[in-house]
C-alpha cells in the first residue's frame, strides 16, 4: 500500500490536539508516517503533543517539530512537507479528526484516477463539544449527496465560490512538491492551491465522510471577514491577481468578477476598507461594470461603517 504523509499542525488548539491525533491512530490504513508541528502555541499545545507521543510510546515513529514562536503556517508546512517520503500527503489541522476509513478510500479513488492531483470528501461539521451539527455537503436520509460534487474540470467553480471541503483533501505528493507547496507569501493556503492545482489537473471525489471539521469561536475561518482588520483578505485578494494571470477564457473572468465582487461586499461591510477598495480594483481590470458595481464603488469611498451590523448578523 502506497505510503500516506500526514501532517498535524497545531496552534493553540490544545483542547482538541489528543482527539485529533487519536483519530489518527483509530485508521484502518497503517501505511502512513505522522508528522505534528506545534506552531508557537501558548495554550500548552506542545506539552500535550509531548504527552501524547509518550504516552502511546512513539517517540521513534513520530517526528515532531515544536516551534517556540509561531511563523507562517504556509511556511511550517512547506518545512514538514520537505520532510515527507509517502506518496499522498494530508494537510489536518489540530482541531479536526479523520474518520477510520478516510485514508483507505481516498487513496483508493485518488490512485484509480491518473489525471488527478487531489481527492476530497465530504464531512461532519462539529461544534467544540464535539455535537455532529451538519454535513458539508448536504445529504438526504440514505447519506447520498445531494447536488453537484467537485470532480474533474473544477477550475471555473473554484473561481467563483468555495466549493471544496478543504479539510479533506489528499493531495498527491510528487504533484504537490513540485508545485513547492504552499505560497509562503499567503497567510493561508486552500483557496490559493486549490486554484493553482484544478488549473492543470482534475480533481478526484469519494462520496465517504472522511473527516469532522470543528467549527468555534476561535477557528482561523472565522476570521476571513475580521471586523476592521482582516489577516486573510489581503491574501485572498493576491490569489484573486493570481487567478487573473492564470485565467484563459471570458468565462473564466466573469467568474472571477463575481468572486472579486463577493469579496468586495463582506471586505466593506467588514470594515477592511482597502482590500475592498483591492477587490473592487481588480473587477474594473476584468470589465467590471453596471448599477451594483458602481454602488460598491460609491460605498467604498463612502463613510458609511456598518460593520457593528455585519458581526451581529454574522452571529445569528
Amino acid at each position: 500500500m502506497p505510503l500516506v504523509s500526514i501532517i498535524v499542525i497545531c496552534h493553540n488548539q490544545a483542547p482538541f490536539i489528543w482527539d485529533c491525533l487519536d483519530s489518527v491512530l483509530h485508521q484502518d490504513y497503517s501505511d502512513y508516517e505522522l508528522i505534528i508541528i506545534d506552531n508557537g502555541s501558548e495554550d500548552g499545545g506542545a506539552e500535550k503533543i509531548q504527552d501524547w507521543v509518550w504516552v502511546n510510546d512513539l517517540q521513534n515513529q513520530v517526528k515532531t517539530v515544536l516551534y517556540p514562536k509561531a511563523i507562517n503556517y504556509c511556511a511550517a508546512f512547506n518545512e514538514a512537507l520537505r520532510k515527507t517520503q509517502g506518496a499522498y500527503i494530508i494537510d489536518l489541522s489540530g482541531d479536526d479528526l479523520l474518520l477510520p476509513g478516510h485514508l483507505s478510500q481516498s487513496v483508493e479513488t485518488l490512485s484509480s484516477q491518473p489525471r488527478a492531483a487531489v481527492c476530497s470528501s465530504n464531512a461532519y461539521l462539529i461544534s467544540e463539544t464535539n455535537e455532529i451539527k451538519s454535513t458539508f455537503f448536504p445529504v438526504d436520509r440514505e447519506g447520498d449527496i445531494l447536488g453537484r460534487v467537485p470532480e474533474g474540470n473544477i477550475y471555473l467553480e473554484v473561481i467563483r465560490r468555495y466549493i471544496v471541503c478543504t479539510p479533506t483533501m489528499v493531495f498527491d505528493a510528487e504533484v504537490l512538491k513540485q508545485h513547492g507547496g504552499y505560497d509562503e507569501k499567503l497567510v493561508y493556503e486552500d483557496f490559493d492551491i486549490i486554484s493553482q492545482l484544478a488549473r492543470k489537473y482534475h480533481f478526484a471525489f469519494s462520496p465517504h465522510i472522511g473527516i469532522k471539521k470543528r467549527i468555534h469561536r476561535h477557528s482561523y475561518s472565522r476570521q476571513q471577514y475580521q471586523r476592521y482588520q482582516s489577516k486573510m483578505l489581503p491574501s485572498t485578494l493576491m490569489v484573486c491577481k493570481k487567478i487573473a494571470v492564470m485565467n484563459k477564457s471570458k468565462k473564466e473572468r466573469k467568474a472571477l468578477i463575481y468572486r472579486c465582487m463577493h469579496e468586495a461586499k463582506h471586505a466593506l461591510a467588514s470594515g477592511n476598507r482597502d482590500s475592498g477598495l483591492g477587490f473592487l480594483k481588480v473587477a474594473e481590470a476584468l470589465g467590471a461594470h453596471g448599477f451594483v458595481f458602481r454602488l460598491f464603488q460609491f460605498w467604498s469611498h463612502s463613510k458609511v461603517d456598518v460593520s457593528w451590523l455585519y458581526q451581529i448578523l454574522k452571529r445569528h
